[in-house]
């Protein structure tokens, strides 16, 4: 034991610490405290927060996993997950119930945090004295709402409060597509109210922007879902770098199924069903309607972020996770072994325009040296597997129509052998072989002779079809497409086709 004198101080230093650490250990703790709940809000997922689409607290534990964890594959699959319910595939109970969301506070939005402390939305940047919408493109009809835009989908209206009320109001209605002629796609109504109007309360507030836009039209044909949505979806969406909110008006499940992977890059959020929203969503930003330029095209010149197709056909190998640009061709890639022979894969259409012999130019391909890969994009629904395999090709070759859009998952200076039928040799260049220059990859151009279409046979030499075919073209696109696109099979003759083959080959040594 120490002397009285130094137990006394002893004890007054313990009184000391006491009355000092108390006070700090409160402050120490709350201030943990705090980190904790703020953390707690802050490192949820988007949809976390107020959530309408799921009230399942394992969808909202498995999406706080997905953004804590590295692995692209497993970010893949829940965001699949994610997009197939938002599809239908699973329906929560909760997703079709107004109630389920706080209507009168503000703070609540699925876009998590309160209105008061979540930043300004600050990436709308339309002139104020530009025009809603923008009817004057042939091709797209498209209208930007930049500030209070609240989407109404019982009625298929996008309300636009403007900051100046005094104006007048004003009411545009446009299919929401990047084909407007087509006349079976729903009309999404655009309306501008003024101070005599009431605008619709919200029930969900967002902060990022929104597109509304229509599924549907000509799509189910691999070309129309490239060249009329998903470049067009593209050209609009990519510029938020995946903080945007898909709002679909003719959604198709399965189109949002067959491409999960392309719309889980394009975005991180729940994708809504607009024709069967009962809610008034509101948002910063709206964008109706999809951008388009051209038929399976980009033209950088309109795009303000300078978009090309060698940007889109990256970015789709990146959502399916195929080699990077970095990465050869595989002849290339692996020519260290003695037996590699260039792959080729061969599209067979099955129905029209099909490679009648088709036996017998399997064989000339293996002649020339390639190792064929025949494949028929129909049969091979599963997407996932099937953009490997064309990965694993260093060539595409098929008679001109829609499987040759699987071109686009192709590696860079990979080559497309293109077999152009009887009487559309001027229409072929724009549908592929420019397409095909502008991803980077090679084009080989094949016009077939009318001895090599089954035409000859069914019309002979004095008929219009063969004689003729300027006369078929001028009585329009149904005449066209009626015998050269439809009535037309193909007797490929391998002896006038060897050239082009030893081109596309001579592209990949």
């Amino acid at each position: 034991m120490g002397s009285p004198k130094t137990s006394k101080s002893s004890m007054k230093q313990g009184i000391w610490r006491r009355r000092i650490g108390a006070p700090f250990a409160a402050v120490l703790v709350a201030a943990v405290l705090a980190v904790v709940v703020f953390s707690g809000q802050f490192a949820k997922g988007p949809n976390d927060f107020g959530r309408t689409g799921s009230s399942n607290p394992q969808d909202e534990d498995a999406e706080l996993k997905n953004e804590n964890e590295q692995s692209p594959n497993k970010e893949e699959a829940t965001e699949v997950q994610k997009l197939s319910q938002a599809a239908g595939i699973e329906q929560d109970d909760d997703s079709s119930n107004p109630d389920s969301l706080d209507k009168e506070s503000p703070s609540q939005s699925e876009e998590g945090g309160s209105a008061a402390e979540s930043a300004p939305y600050t990436k709308c940047t339309t002139p104020s004295d530009t025009k809603i919408c923008d009817l004057s493109n042939p091709r797209f009809d498209i209208c930007e709402l930049c500030g209070d835009a609240r989407t109404v989908g019982q009625s298929s209206t996008v309300v636009y409060v403007p900051q100046n009320r005094a104006s007048n109001s004003e009411e545009w209605s446009i299919r929401a597509q990047s084909r407007k002629h087509i006349p079976w796609i729903k009309k999404v109504t655009i309306k501008s109210v003024n101070s005599t109007e009431p605008e619709p309360k919200c029930t969900s507030k967002h902060h990022i922007p929104a597109i509304v836009f229509a599924l549907g039209g000509l799509t189910a044909n691999v070309w129309h879902d490239f060249s009329d949505v998903l470049i067009p979806l593209f050209l609009t969406a990519r510029q938020f770098n995946g903080d945007v909110q898909l709002v679909i008006t003719n959604n198709q499940p399965w189109f949002i199924k067959k491409y999960s992977a392309i719309f889980s890059r394009l975005t991180r959020h729940e994708i809504i069903d607009f024709d069967a929203d009962n809610q008034v969503r509101c948002y910063p930003h709206v964008i109706v309607g999809l951008r388009s330029h051209r038929d399976l095209g980009i033209d950088p010149s309109f795009s303000p972020q300078n978009y090309t197709m060698v940007d889109f056909r990256l970015f789709v190998r990146e959502a399916y996770g195929l080699p990077s640009a970095e990465v050869d061709i595989p002849y290339k890639a692996d020519k260290d072994d003695p037996d590699k022979k260039p792959r080729i894969m061969l599209i067979d259409r099955g129905k029209t325009r099909k490679l009648v012999n088709a036996a017998h130019v399997e064989q000339g391909l293996d002649w020339f040296g390639f190792e064929v890969v025949k494949a028929n994009p129909k049969i091979d629904s599963k997407l996932d597997e099937f953009v490997r395999l064309v990965d694993s090709c260093d060539a595409i070759m098929g008679v001109h129509g829609a499987g040759l859009t699987n071109m686009v998952f192709l590696r860079s200076r990979g080559v497309v052998v293109h077999i152009v039928p009887y009487g559309i040799e001027f229409m072929a260049d724009g549908f592929y072989g420019a397409p095909a220059r502008d991803m980077g990859l090679r084009h080989v151009q094949y016009n077939i002779s009318a001895e090599e279409s089954t035409l000859l046979e069914k019309y002979g030499w004095n008929h219009t079809v063969i004689n003729d075919p300027e006369t078929i073209r001028k009585g329009g696109w149904e005449k066209l497409a009626e015998f050269y696109m439809s009535k037309q099979d193909i007797m490929l003759n391998m002896t006038r086709f060897g050239p082009s083959l030893l081109n596309a080959i001579e592209f990949i040594m």
